[in-house]
């Protein structure tokens, strides 16, 4: 008998410590299952995050670009008659400065001879001057054509700034070279773009001309300059070699030797004929990145450690229980069989609640009355705990769930099925709104009767405001509270259908500041900031509930106007009511007051008028792009008449 009763143990306890082992490898590639997929998810939400802020200065610099092509094409269908008149110069000098006043991102204009001397430009230091020596000069003359934008690399200018040249060839009455018209960037307005799309510490965003000379990074950065990006191997060099528009790299940047996610996209417009297009560069520190993936990483390890320890012992315990109750003899088998027993119990429950992850542990009887609620609760639902004891759960409600929902949970506890993360939002005794996430089993006694459900609960507050939080930053714009451009499509494409069912018009409005640049300029961008501000909360006291008012960029804003009338003259009346309204509110003086450094509480009076585009739109007679393009068009329209008015897109002289 000793001998048998030896090689049973010894066969039991080679079995469990199998199992063990089974377990803990199953529990340790779930974890590493889990570590997995949230690993790429992380990966895959900052490529998503990078690659967006880079449409974001795609679309701005994409439309800035095709501002200032349509500015040069304008300046070259004059240039015959400017060197025709005596005062040609001057003429041509003062519509040039006319011109730069009313557009941003361009530092100044220069109309260039076919020697390379500069015969007029909005700055009179620059005229006379000869630039036949430049890269710009020596592109054109070589390879003329009147189809292409021609985008040059970054250099400093004559006048100490650093720049770059968007260029136009002049054609001569043969088609030959006859002289160039450029436009020299404005560095720091488009400095005012990069860093709109740096959303985290340690983010990084640059333009790259295409040839793999940096432009502008924001922050500032040192290591970039002088760097020839575009050598074998760098990520923007495998950018162009790839054909496609956007990449997402990751690894080492080859120029200052940390690791980095970086998102590349082209600017090159197919209208604009650019002969090398521009890249943004969006990047962030991988360190950064992947920081709560790190900290998940230890937790696991350690949950890990401690419940490999736990199991260890808990079945060094039950071995060692199990050898001493087997010299027990036979008049205390009884004690031994109940002994084992709660053992088995203690060690199913211990099992099915380490399949919960729980913040507190609950008990119901078999008619779902709560009869136990241990657990660390936070002081907050602690507070509420001795009314839970005796009620069943829809007995004290949840402000989220309807009777049917109720039904529902009770036939899925009458089924005696299993359940998880059943979320409940309640109102606690503060006044505070909480969301908990409940999961629980059935409990079965040794005969397979119910006895009713134990589980575990956990408070998801923080979660659901965290997905709150994360929709509004989606969705609106981080300074001025309104919707962001993502935000006025949707919105755009209720009122289309809105139109189409009600057969009413609706109209757009594009807003662009008349005198915001020499506010920056003179008194810097946090004041700026507060005058942006002002305006969005003019807008929204001027429109009703049911319009919609979104800040499209920069001093820009969209308003959409719903539910005008069914004749098309009696719509234009109410929206240019509207424009006129809002067009007044806007004039009004800003009084700004901000905190300098040593300088206490300043306060700024500046006055800023506002040019305005309306375009009314009838079912679906254009898409998004076209209305908005319709009512910019109408506002640049407003600016060449003088600013501070309004107009309306007129079909009639446009062509077609």
């Amino acid at each position: 008998m000793p001998i048998i009763a030896n090689r049973w143990f010894t066969q039991q306890t080679f079995k469990e410590w199998l199992i063990l082992d089974l377990v803990l490898l199953v529990l340790g590639a779930w974890c590493a299952y889990v570590l997995t997929q949230d690993h790429n998810r992380v990966t895959t939400r900052e490529s998503e995050r990078l690659s967006h802020q880079c449409v974001v200065v795609n679309m701005n610099l994409g439309r800035q670009f095709g501002t200032i092509n349509t500015a040069l094409t304008g300046i070259l269908a004059e240039v015959p008659h400017w060197r025709k008149q005596r005062d040609g110069q001057a003429l041509s000098s003062r519509h040039l400065r006319t011109l730069n006043n009313a557009m941003q991102g361009v530092r100044n204009f220069l109309v260039i001879d076919a020697k390379g001397t500069v015969e007029a430009s909005d700055n009179p230091e620059l005229i006379g001057e000869n630039f036949a020596h430049r890269d710009y000069f020596q592109v054109v003359s070589k390879q003329p054509s009147t189809t292409t934008l021609y985008v040059r690399p970054p250099f400093i200018s004559s006048l100490g700034y650093l720049t770059m040249s968007l260029g136009r060839m002049i054609a001569g009455p043969k088609g030959e070279f006859d002289g160039l018209i450029i436009a020299a960037l404005d560095a720091e307005e488009f400095k005012v773009l990069l860093n709109s799309v740096i959303y985290r510490p340690g983010i990084r965003a640059a333009l790259i001309h295409g040839d793999g000379v940096p432009f502008l990074m924001a922050p500032n950065s040192k290591d970039v300059e002088g760097v020839e990006l575009a050598r074998p191997g760098s990520f923007f060099a495998q950018h162009m070699r790839s054909g496609r528009s956007t990449n997402v790299f990751t690894g080492a940047l080859n120029f200052v030797g940390d690791e980095r996610m970086v998102a590349l996209q082209s600017i090159q417009d197919p209208m604009l004929a650019m002969d090398k297009p521009m890249v943004v560069a969006v990047d962030r520190p991988l360190a950064a990145i992947y920081a709560p993936w790190n900290r998940q990483l230890v937790q696991y390890c350690l949950s890990f450690a401690v419940v490999t320890l736990l199991l260890v012992s808990g079945l060094l315990l039950h071995q060692r229980r199990r050898q001493l109750m087997g010299r027990v003899q036979a008049d205390h088998e009884t004690e031994r069989v109940r002994g084992v027993e709660a053992l088995r119990q203690s060690e199913e429950r211990f099992r099915n609640l380490t399949k919960l992850s729980s913040d507190w542990y609950w008990e119901q009887d078999e008619q779902f009355r709560f009869v136990r609620l241990p657990g660390h609760l936070d002081q907050k639902t602690r507070s509420a705990n001795d009314a839970h004891i005796g009620k069943t759960r829809w007995e004290m409600g949840a402000l989220n769930l309807t009777e049917a929902d109720w039904q529902e949970h009770r036939r899925a506890l009458q089924s005696h099925e299993e359940f998880h993360d059943f979320e409940m939002m309640r109102r606690g005794r503060d006044g505070d709104i909480r969301w908990t996430a409940v999961s629980g089993m059935p409990i079965f006694d040794t005969s397979g009767c119910f006895r009713g459900y134990r589980g575990v609960a956990r408070d998801i507050t923080q979660q659901k405001m965290s997905d709150e939080h994360i929709k509004h930053f989606a969705f609106y714009d981080s300074l001025t509270q309104l919707p962001n451009r993502r935000f006025l499509s949707d919105r755009l494409t209720v009122a289309f259908a809105a139109s189409k069912r009600n057969q009413r018009y609706g109209a757009l409005l594009f807003l662009d500041l008349d005198n915001f640049k020499p506010l920056n300029d003179q008194h810097g961008h946090e004041f700026g900031d507060l005058l942006l501000v002002q305006v969005a909360d003019r807008l929204k006291l001027g429109v009703r509930e049911m319009d919609t008012v979104a800040r499209y960029g920069g001093d820009e804003f969209v308003v959409v106007l719903g539910d005008l009338d069914l004749d098309r003259h009696q719509s234009e009346i109410e929206a240019g009511h509207v424009a006129e309204k809002l067009r007044a509110s806007l004039a009004q003086a800003y009084v700004l007051n901000a905190a300098q450094d040593g300088a206490g509480v300043v306060t700024v009076e500046h006055h800023c008028s506002v040019s305005i585009g309306v375009t009314l739109f009838f079912n679906h007679d254009g898409s998004e792009e076209e209305v908005i393009k319709r009512a910019d068009t109408a506002m640049y329209d407003a600016k060449v008449a003088g600013r501070n008015s309004v107009r309306f897109f007129e079909w009639a002289n446009r062509p077609q």
